[in-house]
């Protein structure tokens, strides 16, 4: 395209040594440069064409990804929460399977969550951070899918690195605290179940 342009660019000036009337060198002028406003606008196209083709989900295509997103992709295909994939690449394997495992027991990943004035909180953990944006019931209202993951990938990370909670059964207190003696066993034992069928088929 570049020499194109070029060589439309040489004929125009070598136009002064041609004997044409003067006339037909204006007409000739006005035709290439219509066909040079042409060839500008196609490039255009062609760019906001590529452009609107790349975009955040197009561009995972390119990075290398870890085995979890994979398999995270297939579990949570056609869900709100299918927005959230690319952002769990960042994770370590255990952080990413709790963010899809407890947000399955909490929301059906994102099926059933919080909003605030009508907008989606992208909070499918029943998370309840005190960031300034709460819904009435305390529930954390994050900006995005992505400063959600980071969020409360950053708490599942804590509980696991610091506190030790590495299985289902220890990360229950995300549902009941660390004394659920208050709860119904029937609920807390569901959670602990439902949590760890999807929990395990990262490690599978």
């Amino acid at each position: 395209m570049f020499v194109l342009s070029q060589k439309i660019m040489k004929f125009i000036y070598n136009l002064k040594n041609i004997r044409f009337s003067l006339h037909f060198k204006k007409m000739a002028l006005l035709g290439l440069i219509v066909i040079v406003f042409m060839l500008d606008l196609v490039i255009l196209q062609s760019d906001q064409n590529f452009r609107h083709e790349i975009d955040s989900s197009t561009l995972t295509k390119y990075i290398p990804q870890n085995s979890w997103v994979k398999k995270a992709r297939a579990m949570v295909k056609g869900t709100p929460m299918a927005d959230m994939v690319p952002y769990l690449n960042d994770q370590n394997k255990a952080t990413a399977a709790y963010l899809v495992s407890v947000a399955k027991k909490e929301s059906n990943w994102g099926k059933r969550s919080p909003r605030l004035a009508g907008q989606n909180c992208y909070n499918y953990w029943g998370y309840m951070g005190h960031t300034g944006k709460e819904t009435p019931s305390g529930y954390t209202c994050f900006g995005s899918p992505e400063e959600a993951i980071d969020t409360v990938g950053s708490r599942f990370d804590k509980l696991i690195q610091e506190d030790d909670l590495r299985t289902p059964r220890q990360m229950v207190v995300w549902k009941c605290g660390y004394d659920c003696s208050w709860d119904n066993p029937a609920s807390v034992k569901d959670w602990i179940h439902d949590v760890n069928y999807y929990y395990k088929q990262f490690y599978e």
